[in-house]
This record gives structure tokens, C-alpha cells and sequence, in this order.
């Protein structure tokens, strides 16, 4: 097979996840599926497009499809599994965020009241966190909305 830009492009994305603490493989195969065409794709072709074995596409498709970034679907004709980018993953991942920001800030509200007794400067740590978490869980609540009413404007 012939490497052309958007396999490139798949290998970028992969060494983006892997400095996020991802494995590269999966990172890559992602990468893959989203440029990829058609959008659904086998293992045998992802791992060709990808330049890796079929092993390795097997660990890194457990990966995805744990993490819910990656979906099995059957095509008409064929007997062989083929995999895509599940619709809708990446506001899914968004609201998980949403939901680790209230569950940090929450666990920060438990630390500063346990706190309550010590001096500031002590508790400052945990403050700091508490407030980040307080905003960010506010920010992200709101980004189903706002992402709808963006993509409603396109």
C-alpha cells in the first residue's frame, strides 16, 4: 500500500495521544479512522494502513472500543468484522470530563472541610484545586448546549 498524507496524518495523531500518556497504536488507528475511506474499516485493513500487526491492532481496538471511541458494525455481504469511530464520541468524552471535574471538586469540598481547622496556607493546596474544579466542572457543564447551538449555526 501506497502511504499517502492521511496516513501520515494517522501516525501524527498517534504521537499526539502518545504524549497524552496514550499507547501510540491506538492513537494511530484512531487517527486512521478518522480520515480513513470508506469509515468503516477490518483490522486486516487497518492494519495495513497503519503498518502494524494484526496483534497489535487487536490490543489497540480493546483500547478504543473500551474507552467507547470505537464501535464493531457489520456491512451487507460480508462476514468480516469492520470498525469506525463511534458517532457522537467526542462530546461523550466531553461530558466525561464534565462528570470527573464535579466528582474532583466534590472530593476538594470533603478535603476542605476536613481542613477546616488548619491554617490557611495548609489548606490553600487543596483550595486551589477545589476552586479550578468548581469552574471547570461549571465550564463543561454547559458545552452540550453550546455545542449544539454551534452546530446548529453551520
Amino acid at each position: 500500500m501506497k502511504r499517502t498524507e492521511l496516513h501520515e496524518y494517522a501516525d501524527e495523531v498517534g504521537l499526539f495521544f502518545q504524549e497524552q500518556g496514550v499507547p501510540l497504536m491506538p492513537g494511530r488507528v484512531l487517527g486512521w479512522l478518522l480520515v480513513c475511506d470508506p469509515p468503516q474499516q477490518s483490522a486486516e485493513e487497518i492494519a495495513e494502513a497503519v503498518q502494524a500487526s494484526r496483534g497489535a491492532i487487536s490490543m489497540a481496538m480493546q483500547m478504543l472500543q473500551t474507552a467507547g471511541a470505537v464501535e464493531k458494525v457489520k456491512v451487507a455481504g460480508t462476514r468480516r468484522i469492520f470498525y469506525r469511530l463511534r458517532p457522537g464520541f467526542w462530546l461523550r468524552e466531553a461530558e466525561e470530563k464534565a462528570r470527573v471535574a464535579r466528582d474532583w471538586h466534590t472530593l476538594m469540598a470533603r478535603g476542605l472541610k476536613l481542613m477546616d481547622e488548619q491554617d490557611e496556607d495548609q489548606r490553600q493546596r487543596v483550595r486551589e484545586a477545589h476552586d479550578m474544579y468548581e469552574f471547570l466542572a461549571a465550564e463543561y457543564g454547559q458545552i452540550k448546549d453550546r455545542w449544539a447551538a454551534r452546530r446548529a449555526e453551520s
